[in-house]
């Protein structure tokens, strides 16, 4: 019975030495003190001197954790450490006993046991211990590995609680770009970094997503200590955290992501807005061709204040027609190398009276300022429209304030090219807008007033937008608002004025071909060029006006640029190949830019836009006759 009874003791002792070695391996994570407590632990409960000797990532044995200090089998001892962490296989000789501590696949150290008697009950002791031990150690280096790139990560991360959504861990990179400190994190929840309007929402999404930490990214706003709202992308993983469920979560800020796919949206409706206008304004000025021309007609055959009235509205259609193709950049312009200084220093005296006497105008111009490639008169139009609207926006008074200046990009800038550019900016101390008003401001038909067309912006975005440039504008309510335009700077330098056109008159007697395929258009400049003495022919299409071209001797073709079928550029060259000493007029409801676009076009060609009056038409044809 003695026997039994020893056996059954020494049992007890060791499963109790395990349990207690559990505990400190169990208290938090493995350092060298937790290593040392157990290796006093084995001391005493198996009269034995004992050592640990860990390994570090390459495999070579650095460091030792010994009871006593002056533990006397040496790491590469016959039998020992080295040997055992070479083998991945224990040692047991007549001295000590050698396990191998593996965790993972990994051999990470030894655990040596020296006394006078050891056996195959020792032997299997220290295996286990090793076993829990090299565990232990394995979560410890994980842990630290976590930690290492948790702290060191450049982009903000935090663990959160998955039942209380409190914060449990932030790492630095989300202390610096919230504004939080670390203890105020600590005591906040994740909802308390979201606008109060997104809370229900969050909770609604950790709801359906089975829990917090659902590893799909998705974008939310938060709000940083200083109030300013970002976008931020949320990336997360279900994890343990000191015992407890959590979320590990990676935030990246893609605020800037966001506003440039925002602009790039708003450009594409703008863009989109821009084709319909275009396109609607083309197919008005067809209409107000066929309007004018007759109201012209009847008010020279007859006069009368009927027919007056009608050209009046028809003119100004016209005008709201040029405002559409403005917007879209579909507008005729007349770009000549321009000093912009010139024109804003010219412009100052008128736009004293057209401001008042109570808003104060300011310039500050750039000296030796780059010349630009522009329409004069669309430029004078664009910094009016904008005064103008300063002007509104400030109706106590106050401060208008146009400046220039040289600026070289040297990468791309949102829609800038690098390069060297001109800047107009125009700035008023008016009430400003707030970011729902700038986010539809160069929309058309868009108005913060009760009387505005909507049309003013629209205009000087097209123009600016045509003219090769861009425009922004920044603006707060109660912080006035600038509009700042940025133009590229031409290689030449600015021309001198052109002469004035001398007056012509428009009659004639040669033959004009009109290839037109909208009837009333076609009809309508048939009677005018009679009118005027010419001998016209019509054509509605190409095979119509090729063989009216093989049948007759024809002067100049006048043809639309934009037909069904063919467009007005290769008509013209198929024709002038059979009749070489024919000249060529394009006439279009489109401005030059889509001409040259869809009828493709050098710009050289000679070119009338649509409405035009019956003086207008005869004296383009005149002066494309009588060109050398």
């Amino acid at each position: 019975m003695g026997g039994n009874d020893d056996h059954a003791a020494n049992v007890l002792a060791r499963v109790r030495l395990l349990a207690r070695v559990g505990e400190i391996l169990g208290a938090g994570p493995v350092r060298e003190d937790a290593l040392r407590r157990v290796a006093e632990l084995l001391a005493t409960g198996l009269g034995a001197q004992c050592a640990f000797d860990l390994a570090d990532e390459q495999g070579a044995l650095t460091r030792r954790i010994a009871t006593p200090d002056d533990f006397p089998v040496s790491p590469d001892a016959p039998h020992g450490p080295a040997i055992v962490l070479r083998t991945r296989e224990p040692e047991l000789c007549r001295e000590h006993l050698c396990v191998p501590l593996i965790a993972g696949g990994a051999a990470l150290g030894a655990l040596t046991l020296r006394a006078d008697a050891l056996g195959p009950l020792e032997l299997e002791l220290g295996a286990e211990i090793a076993r829990r031990v090299a565990a232990a150690l394995d979560a410890g280096r994980t842990e630290d590995r976590y930690r290492m790139l948790f702290d060191a990560s450049p982009m903000p991360m935090w663990v959160y609680d998955a039942d209380t959504l409190a914060f449990l861990d932030v790492n630095d990179a989300a202390v610096r770009h919230y504004g939080y400190s670390r203890d105020e994190f600590l005591g906040m929840r994740i909802i308390d970094i979201r606008p109060p309007e997104d809370v229900p929402a969050v909770l609604e999404d950790v709801k359906a997503r089975g829990g917090p930490g659902a590893p799909n990214a998705k974008i939310w706003r938060h709000v940083r200590r200083d109030g300013t709202l970002i976008d931020v992308e949320i990336t997360a993983g279900r994890i343990r955290f000191e015992g407890r469920k959590a979320a590990l979560v990676l935030a990246h800020d893609v605020s800037e992501r966001m506003r440039l796919e925002r602009r790039l949206a708003d450009a594409e409706k703008m863009e989109a807005i821009g084709r319909l206008a275009g396109g609607v304004a083309h197919d008005f000025n067809n209409l107000l061709t066929v309007i004018a021309g007759y109201a012209e007609i009847l008010q020279d055959r007859d006069g009368g204040e009927e027919a007056a009235e009608i050209s009046r509205a028809a003119g100004q259609a016209a005008a709201l027609t040029h405002q559409l193709l403005a917007f879209s950049r579909r507008q005729v312009l007349h770009p000549r190398v321009l000093d912009l200084n010139e024109i804003v220093a010219g412009m100052e005296t008128m736009l004293h009276r057209i401001i008042g006497d109570d808003v104060i105008v300011a310039t500050r111009l750039a000296p030796r300022l780059a010349p630009v490639e522009a329409d004069r008169a669309q430029l004078e139009r664009v910094i009016l429209n904008l005064a103008a609207n300063a002007r509104d926006a400030m109706p106590d008074g106050g401060a208008l304030t146009i400046e220039t200046a040289n600026v070289d990009f040297d990468v791309r800038y949102g829609e800038i090219e690098p390069g060297e550019h001109v800047l107009l900016a125009i700035s008023d101390t008016g009430h400003g807008m707030d970011e729902r008003v700038t986010k539809h401001l160069f929309e058309p038909f868009f108005s913060t007033k009760e009387t505005g067309t909507g049309l003013g912006l629209a205009t000087v975005f097209g123009v600016v937008k045509q003219s090769g440039g861009a425009i922004y504008v920044y603006s707060e309510p109660g912080r006035g608002s600038t509009f700042k335009i940025y133009l590229p700077a031409a290689e030449r330098a600015p021309l001198a004025a052109a002469p004035a056109a001398e007056d012509r008159d428009g009659r004639g007697s040669e033959t004009v071909m009109v290839v037109e395929d909208d009837p009333g258009v076609r009809e309508l400049v048939r009677l005018m060029l009679e009118a005027n003495g010419y001998a016209v022919l019509t054509a509605a299409d190409a095979g119509e006006a090729a063989g009216l071209c093989a049948a007759h001797a024809i002067d100049l073709l006048l043809t639309d640029v934009v037909m069904p079928g063919v467009n007005g550029s290769d008509l013209a060259r198929r024709l002038t190949a059979l009749a070489p000493a024919m000249r060529v007029l394009f006439m279009s409801g489109y401005s030059d830019e889509a001409v040259h676009r869809h009828g493709e076009l050098s710009g050289s060609e000679a070119f009338l836009e649509k409405p035009f009056t019956e003086r207008g038409l005869t004296r383009k044809v005149r002066e494309v006759l009588d060109s050398p």
